[in-house]
């Protein structure tokens, strides 16, 4: 046999000797862990414009964003929900302690932004928050320290209707967008911090080998996270290159591997803001 013909035997070969080593890591629960909450009627995360800061109108998020928005058959109206570490919720006491710890979007108010037009949702001011402020006061947080969820609720709905599920009915069956945060809450002073909880994240990697070569692809979810991905040679400890997280994915091109050898890879996704890290199961390329 020929040196070409044993070349392109051991190039076909290289493709097919590649293997997974381990099972990745089991998808986390999604960020809205809270029981009280259905995980299938989540939409997705909230991108926060501060990850930290007081418990009051001022001091809460000003800005809050998400990669989608509400689905057809939810577009009935948009709340803000408080789900407490406890898996309760505020009710309505009043007109003016709504439970409602931001204003809520309904047909008649500006719509843009909303997620009622499908598009993602983009909440700014008193619209994102009015923690500890008219309509949501400060000794609703009393009692309340502990990790708690933010929820952006899409009601039930064709198109936005001019009322809207009373704070008091929760969830329900509404779709959500949800972030969680922990809160520090001083029932004597009726003064607090916040911290918003970063969400998990999974990493698992693939390998597809070439002649001297592979291409590794990193699937990091969920698709909201950014940043980068590390891909390491395990055997060396050594770093063979990075790549950037674009639509939940990353990857990168290894040359100058070579034949008759066995390498195994593993990647490691940096986290950003709003998501921590995550280690890849590992992958092994035989030629």
């Amino acid at each position: 046999m020929s040196h070409i013909t044993v070349s392109r035997v051991a190039g076909s070969l290289a493709a097919a000797l590649t293997f997974v080593l381990g099972a990745a890591v089991a998808a986390p629960a999604a960020q809205a862990v809270n029981p009280v909450l259905d995980t299938d009627n989540r939409l997705g995360g909230i991108t926060l414009d501060e990850t930290v800061g007081e418990i009051s109108s001022s001091g809460g998020p000003q800005s809050l964003t998400t990669q989608a928005g509400c689905p057809e058959g939810y577009r009935g109206s948009s709340r803000v929900l408080f789900i407490w570490p406890d898996g309760t919720w505020p009710t309505q006491l009043s007109s003016t302690n709504t439970g409602l710890p931001a204003l809520v979007k309904v047909a008649g108010s500006p719509i843009e932004g909303s997620g009622l037009d499908g598009n993602p949702v983009v909440r700014t001011g008193t619209s994102a928050s009015r923690w500890a402020a008219f309509g949501f006061p400060a000794d609703r947080f009393d009692g309340h320290s502990g990790v708690a969820t933010y929820v952006i609720t899409c009601d039930p709905g064709d198109a936005p209707a001019d009322t809207y599920p009373p704070a008091g009915d929760g969830v329900g069956a509404s779709k959500y967008f949800s972030v969680d945060v922990r809160l520090a809450w001083n029932d004597a002073t009726n003064t607090g911090t916040w911290e918003m909880v970063k969400e998990a994240t999974t990493t698992t990697l693939t390998a597809k080998a070439h002649w001297k070569a592979a291409t590794l692809t990193a699937e990091v979810g969920p698709e909201s996270a950014t940043g980068t991905v590390t891909f390491t040679d395990v055997a060396t400890g050594k770093t063979v290159g990075t790549g950037t997280v674009t639509d939940g994915v990353a990857s990168l091109h290894v040359t100058g591997l070579k034949p008759w050898r066995t390498y195994t890879f593993r990647a490691q996704y940096s986290g950003d803001a709003q998501h921590d890290g995550s280690t890849s199961n590992r992958v092994r390329v035989s030629y």
